[in-house]
Formats: structure tokens, C-alpha cells, sequence
């Protein structure tokens, strides 16, 4: 029953999609984040290659904080990355409507944990 009142509220427009979403206290950060990855980065970023054998569109994630730089010249920090994810880039989508803060900083940190 509270799921169908959940999607009331999306379909109303008093809530957003991401903001009807519970928290999934029950896993852990970097389980929640690699939940995350799968169901919104996966399709265009790798996590376990790196960029050398990588065969998807965007620059392997593997190792993040370590990377010089990216592609795009830019070091790859915390907020930069949080702007990146939240806004998107040239190619990449922006996923401040659909991912809360909460679950963009879970993102990022199961990305820095590769």
C-alpha cells in the first residue's frame, strides 16, 4: 500500500522520483553505491578494467582517485566529481533529478573504494 501512495505522489508531482526512494539502511555504503553504479553508470563506465582495456564509452573508474587526470584534461576530485555526475558533461547525462545527494555521495564512495 505505501508503494502505490509513493507513486501517487511521483504522478501528482508533489515528489520526485528520487526523493520517494528509501534509503537502503539495511546495506552497507559501498553496497548501496555498487547497487548504484550497476543501475545508473555501468552501461558507459567500467570499474574493473582499466582505461587501457576499457571498451565502454565513458573513462574507466577503476582506481579513481588515482587518476591524473581525465580525458577532459580536469583531476578527477570529490566535487569535481559530484558536478560531473550531478549536471553530466558533454556526453554525459545529468543525474541531479534523478539520484539524491545522499546517493551521489554513496556513488562516489564505492567508486573511490576500486
Amino acid at each position: 500500500m505505501k508503494r502505490t501512495f509513493a507513486y501517487f505522489l511521483i504522478w501528482a508531482g508533489i515528489v520526485s522520483a528520487a526523493e520517494s526512494r528509501p534509503t537502503p539502511w539495511s546495506k552497507s555504503t559501498i553496497a548501496a553505491g555498487q547497487d548504484l553504479y550497476r543501475n545508473n553508470c555501468v552501461v558507459c563506465h567500467d570499474i574493473d578494467k582499466d582505461r587501457a582495456h576499457s571498451r565502454k564509452f565513458g573513462p574507466s573508474l577503476q582506481h579513481l582517485s588515482r587518476i591524473e587526470k581525465f580525458p577532459s584534461g580536469a583531476k578527477p576530485t570529490r566535487p569535481y566529481v559530484t558536478v560531473r555526475i550531478k549536471f553530466g558533461g558533454v556526453l554525459m547525462p545529468a543525474f541531479k533529478d534523478k539520484l539524491t545527494d545522499q546517493e551521489i555521495n554513496t556513488l562516489i564512495d564505492y567508486i573511490e573504494s576500486k
